[in-house]
């Protein structure tokens, strides 16, 4: 967001109410507040987007009336409902994206934890079948440097020391993250420790379940990368070309006019279809390691 909480806090505090009544749109928005490490309220978070997205509205009103009554000389009622209707848009679209950013930002902290899980799982394998108290081994691994798998070890370690008991922290931290890997391991491991099964056989089966799951995905990942593959090359390749070789043959045989313009806006669209891809295919992609 442009502006920040302590920045515009005495601006919309006057409008708590109203941003709670928007924030109640966004299902689980205080759970991913909290997921996403964003210190706000669902109000308080909730009014910062409203106002946030009320100021690119003005911004974009501004920008547009410009743009059609100055430069393009439009009429005066025609360039402000064009600007109004514009920047309602974009009003729309940005006081969206901001209420869906926390759930975004939890996402992402996900597919971190996704990244490092396995090897913290093996580390912690490794102390448990050493001899190390299930405690001690949850201290090691929030030092052991495996990034966010590391802090929420560390937080759990500190409620542990706190006096909350270990399968209440456990259970805390699987319903603290989005990472479903790191959901299941902790919820087998809770189950094992309920029942008195051994916790080395417990996370021996949970780290050969989750390799073979994520070894599922990049397989699966593979086969539909051939897909998108295809889809890219052919709005890379076949299109600028068959497309422009249509133009050309329609604005000789048709009568229909091809300009600059048109060329600029067919090239413009492919490019923008092959970003899209892009990073629909990043997006796509595991994040697992071996």
């Amino acid at each position: 967001m442009l502006f920040k909480y302590k920045r515009v806090k005495f601006l919309i505090k006057p409008f708590l109410g109203i941003g709670n009544l928007f924030g109640k749109v966004v299902s689980n928005l205080k759970h991913d507040l909290k997921e996403a490490d964003i210190n706000l309220g669902v109000a308080e978070y909730s009014t910062l987007a409203l106002f946030n997205a009320c100021f690119f509205f003005l911004l974009s009103f501004l920008a547009f009336f410009l743009l059609r009554f100055r430069i393009a000389e439009k009429p005066l009622g025609a360039s402000i409902l064009f600007s109004l209707l514009v920047a309602l848009l974009l009003f729309i679209f940005f006081f969206f994206i901001f209420l869906k950013y926390p759930k975004i930002l939890a996402g992402k902290k996900a597919e971190q934890i996704d990244r490092m899980l396995l090897f913290a799982l093996k580390d912690l394998l490794l102390q448990v079948s050493s001899g190390v108290s299930l405690y001690n081994s949850f201290v090691n691994i929030s030092v052991a440097g495996y990034g966010l798998v590391s802090k929420e070890f560390k937080i759990a370690a500190q409620e542990i020391n706190a006096g909350i008991p270990m399968s209440s922290a456990i259970e805390k931290m699987a319903h603290r993250t989005q990472s479903e890997y790191l959901q299941r391991s902790l919820w087998q491991l809770i189950n094992a420790m309920k029942v008195g099964a051994s916790l080395e056989g417990a996370l021996r089966t949970i780290i050969d379940d989750l390799a073979r799951d994520q070894k599922s995905k990049i397989k699966d990942y593979a086969k539909e990368l051939n897909l998108w593959s295809l889809v890219y090359m052919l709005f890379a390749v076949a299109i600028p070309t068959l497309g422009v070789t249509m133009l050309v043959v329609l604005s000789g045989f048709a009568g229909f006019g091809v300009n600059m313009y048109t060329f600029a806006f067919l090239m413009g669209f492919v490019l923008f279809v092959q970003i899209a891809i892009i990073g629909f295919i990043k997006r796509r992609r595991p994040m697992v390691n071996f």
